[in-house]
């Protein structure tokens, strides 16, 4: 790929967004920095370095992406102000890892998720207002800001120390560590907050979140943590946060879009997930597998796939329909107990939900207690 590493993408954003040097803090709160001063630079630099890394290794979101572009384009339009500032490009980037945005608004999107996301021009608004949010509000200015007070804080604390003993009420650098991650994770809640808000004005249902939400979390690589870091919230966090929030978008979407099958995002989505799943053994000798399931705008049905791992992972799949017609759906799996072998009396296995066109909505890893 042009001698640049196909990793570049995740490793820019590992490397200059993340490092945190490991220096002694004051044990007292940093506050983080509001605004960015009108001198700052460094962001533009940072940009630029980006770009001739990544032009090379991406590709502009055309054809088979170029949906995501025109929702980009219906984004932009809800802040035309702010939009000015910044040289707006959406590009697709093979093994970009997840989605990236740099600050001269270019928004890198990884090749396989965006497979993913497809045509689905809802999924592609709640992916590019959040990062839209993000560069508005130059969050990674904001955020090399206050790593560097962070460092500098620190600095002092050494200086302190080489004059004698600390004190105990300094702290090491795993206090500035947490100080650091949950800023990172407060601005991604903050980008949440502002991108639903910014999708809903342009026609895009807010149940594309969460729809979202789910369907990341579904990926191979979220589900065996290669992308889930400390700087960013779980999934069920940010649907909790958001949550107060989506009533009222909700209504501000029907206000504007009277007819939601007219908006540019269409109908809204199917939106499920799967409880916490039970298991019991049966008056006939089986295992019986319990599993509750949410469903949320759903009109036809969706198919329910059971597959055991670990000691298990040789036994066939298990599919089933249902139609999920309350929030409290409950599907049941039964087991050949003969042929199963559970450690300690636990079953693993992965529990998938898929539309009626057999795309991903959901997917959950679990270790289920057999009662």
């Amino acid at each position: 790929m042009s001698g640049v590493s196909a990793k570049a993408p995740r490793l820019v954003c590992i490397a200059l967004l993340c490092v945190f040097r490991a220096n002694l803090v004051p044990a007292q709160q940093i506050r983080p920095p509001e605004t960015v001063p009108s001198t700052f630079t460094a962001d533009a630099l940072f940009a630029a370095r980006v770009r001739s890394l990544l032009l090379p290794c991406s590709e502009p979101a055309t054809g088979q992406y170029a949906v995501g572009k025109e929702v980009m384009e219906k984004l932009l339009q809800q802040i035309p102000a702010a939009s000015a500032s910044f040289f707006w490009d959406l590009r697709i980037a093979k093994d970009a890892g997840n989605v990236f945005s740099s600050p001269d608004g270019t928004i890198y999107v990884d090749e396989a998720l965006a497979q993913a996301l497809g045509s689905k021009a809802g999924l592609w608004a709640a992916v590019l207002a959040h990062e839209i949010s993000h560069i508005v509000r130059r969050d990674w200015a904001r955020r090399y800001l206050f790593q560097k007070s962070l460092e500098e804080a620190g600095a002092w604390q050494i200086t302190l120390g080489d004059a004698g003993a600390l004190s105990g009420s300094w702290v090491d650098a795993s206090g500035a560590s947490s100080q650091f991650a949950s800023f990172c994770q407060t601005m991604e809640l903050e980008a949440d907050a502002e991108g639903l808000k910014l999708m809903t004005r342009a026609g895009f249902h807010p149940d594309f979140v969460p729809a979202l939400h789910h369907l990341l979390e579904a990926q191979p690589r979220q589900a065996d943590g290669k992308i889930l870091d400390s700087l960013h919230p779980r999934w069920h966090e940010r649907d909790q946060t958001l949550q107060k929030l989506y009533a009222p978008a909700g209504n501000e979407y029907d206000r504007l879009w009277p007819e939601r099958y007219a908006s540019p995002g269409g109908n809204p989505p199917i939106v499920v997930y799967a409880g916490s799943p039970s298991a019991k053994h049966s008056a006939s000798g089986e295992v019986e597998l319990l599993i509750p399931l949410h469903c949320q705008n759903l009109s036809g049905s969706v198919e329910v796939v059971l597959r055991l791992t670990g000691a298990n992972s040789d036994l066939p799949e298990q599919r089933q329909f249902t139609g999920c017609t309350s929030n409290r759906t409950l599907i049941t799996f039964s087991l050949p107990n003969r042929d199963l072998e559970r450690t300690n009396s636990r079953i693993q296995a992965e529990i998938s939900v898929l539309d009626d066109s057999g795309a991903l909505l959901t997917r959950t890893l679990a270790e289920i207690p057999v009662r």
